[in-house]
């Protein structure tokens, strides 16, 4: 009873320690990732895009080595297409001949006639036998060379449009970055236009100036004119009015006699 009760004491203890210890690896670890994390955003978007523009660039290097190997094996591929279209014309050409002999010995002949001399024809259709095998063994190594040729052509094929979405991947990740860039731009000039604070006091002292000073020269300006205008309304050949002539006046309103004169101002 005593070594079960000592046996499970011991067995909670190394539960408590494990799961602690489980703890503090989760800690430590959700730790860990939030101080990349954080440390990750503290890095200034310039700096950022600068060593993205830097990595972009370094694709034209990977490009570079990717180009001339590539160079190299179209090469490798473009001879062994010669070289197979030179075998086939070789194997063509030695069929076309071979078979002409083949002819000569229909009828089963005992000689056959080349140029200006004889051959044995049991010598012909063994040296036919063995230009027959040779053919044979050449278009066996012609096949083998055309499955090959076929091969290296897929491969060729297969690394063109890998390099292509390689120059594709960069030109998109170009576009991107300057998009990224323009953005950038454009929240550091909100960022500007938020931080910066209007003395609203201030501004209220400049308008009351403005309109202050407007008024004045406005008022300047209408004084100026009635100045003129005052200048303007004097008659200079005005004459003094001749002395009334009461006497004729009297004359006409009692009718003995007609107004010659009245003054005027004229």
């Amino acid at each position: 009873m005593k070594k079960l009760l000592i046996i499970g004491v011991i067995g909670a203890v190394a539960l408590v320690a494990i799961a602690k210890k489980t703890n503090v690896f989760s800690y430590a670890g959700t730790l860990i990732a939030n101080v990349e994390a954080g440390a990750k955003d503290q890095i200034p978007t310039k700096f950022e895009l600068d060593r993205i523009r830097h990595e972009i660039g370094n694709l034209d290097s990977d490009i570079s080595q990717m180009i001339r190997p590539i160079a190299e094996y179209k090469a490798d591929v473009g001879k062994l297409r010669k070289d197979i279209a030179k075998q086939q014309t070789t194997i063509d050409e030695k069929k076309t001949a071979l078979l002409a002999v083949v002819e000569k010995l229909d009828g089963n002949p005992k000689e056959v006639k080349f140029g200006k001399n004889f051959v044995s024809a049991e010598r012909v259709r063994q040296q036919v036998q063995r230009e027959t095998d040779n053919l044979k063994f050449a278009e066996k190594n012609v096949k083998a060379s055309q499955q090959m040729l076929e091969a290296k052509e897929a491969s060729l094929k297969a690394t063109q449009e890998q390099l292509a979405k390689v120059v594709s991947k960069k030109r998109e990740y170009e576009v991107r970055l300057a998009q990224l860039e323009a953005m950038d731009q454009s929240l550091q000039v909100q960022r500007i236009a938020t931080n910066i604070k209007i003395d609203t006091s201030r501004a209220t002292q400049i308008e009351e100036a403005l309109q202050g000073l407007e008024k004045r020269l406005t008022a300047d300006l209408h004084e100026l004119d009635m100045v003129k205008n005052d200048i303007n309304a004097v008659n200079l050949f005005e004459r003094e009015p001749e002395p009334l002539d009461l006497s004729a006046i009297r004359g006409y309103l009692e009718g003995t006699g007609p107004v010659e004169k009245t003054a005027n101002n004229k």
